[in-house]
């Protein structure tokens, strides 16, 4: 949303995230469904409250007391849907990245006062929505750029990385320091190296594929490491399997599913062009 034109209304905001995130994801939480239905997965169940809610990204506690949809990976959805929400309010009253981080601000620390037990403002006023801030200002005001810079960055994140995964021991509130610390400067350092123009893109081009692929990536590498872990065990080598097979998914849903059904309803949303016939009805009345 770096690139966002400010002058989008509201609703034609809301409708292009809709229409990114709503159908792959609906997608994978019926497939599941339908899975569980005949009897595929056996530790998976559901009922119309639980679907509903996960369709419709309102956070609630499942059986085992965690706040996660129906589809596992989508809980990071039920956070974005209201950065959307509150980033459309922004763009209605003309500053959307002051008011987003604002109002980010204010949940989180309304969250750490007053500690509600309700999933919904338990999980929209946690620590974790304090990472949107930071993508605010990697779209906003940080302009670093540099090979030299972004190398050091990207080095230090990922140092980082490294000590989270090794630090077991930390509290949920400080997960946004642990791992979107190190997680904000690789980004930050990898587009200080792009504004500097050392990219190199021809030799990523085939990680910028998979990132073209990464959100149906996100959504389905769950479906393969289940099933490599059920028929082949949890092993490095399994493990190191269930990477290709990962990517051979996400690239077949990206294809198949996502970006042709993306174009279809961006197509659908498009304004339709107003006919000689209407202009000139409009003009005389």
């Amino acid at each position: 949303m770096g690139s966002l034109d400010t002058k989008v209304t509201p609703g034609q905001f809301i409708l292009k995230r809709a229409i990114r995130i709503v159908p792959l994801y609906w997608a994978t939480t019926l497939v599941l469904c339908a899975g569980a239905l005949a009897g595929l997965f056996a530790r998976f169940s559901f009922d119309g409250a639980t679907l509903a809610k996960s369709l419709l990204f309102v956070p609630y506690y499942n059986a085992e007391g965690q706040i996660w949809p129906l589809a596992i990976s989508g809980w990071t959805l039920n956070a974005e849907m209201l950065f959307y929400v509150l980033f459309a309010a922004g763009l209605w009253i003309g500053a959307p990245r002051t008011f987003c981080a604002a109002a980010l601000a204010g949940l989180v620390i309304a969250g750490a006062i007053f500690a509600p037990e309700n999933a919904p403002l338990r999980f929209w006023t946690s620590a974790i929505m304090l990472e949107f801030i930071a993508g605010l200002a990697l779209a906003g005001p940080i302009r670093l750029a540099g090979l030299g810079r972004g190398l050091s960055l990207m080095a230090v994140g990922a140092t980082g990385l490294v000590a989270a995964e090794l630090a077991w021991h930390y509290t949920e509130a400080l997960r946004p320091l642990v791992w979107g610390g190190p997680a904000f400067l690789i980004v930050c350092g990898a587009l200080a190296i792009e504004r500097a123009g050392r990219w190199p893109r021809r030799a990523l081009a085939a990680l910028e594929r998979i990132g073209d692929a990464s959100y149906s990536l996100y959504l389905t590498h769950g479906f393969v490491i289940a099933l490599v872990h059920r028929k082949v065990g949890t092993t490095i080598a399994a493990n190191a399997m269930a990477v290709p097979a990962c990517l051979a998914l996400a690239f077949l849903t990206y294809y198949g599913f996502e970006r042709p059904v993306g174009r279809m309803l961006n197509r659908l949303a498009r304004p339709r062009p107003r006919s000689a016939l209407e202009l000139a009805a409009t003009s005389t009345s």
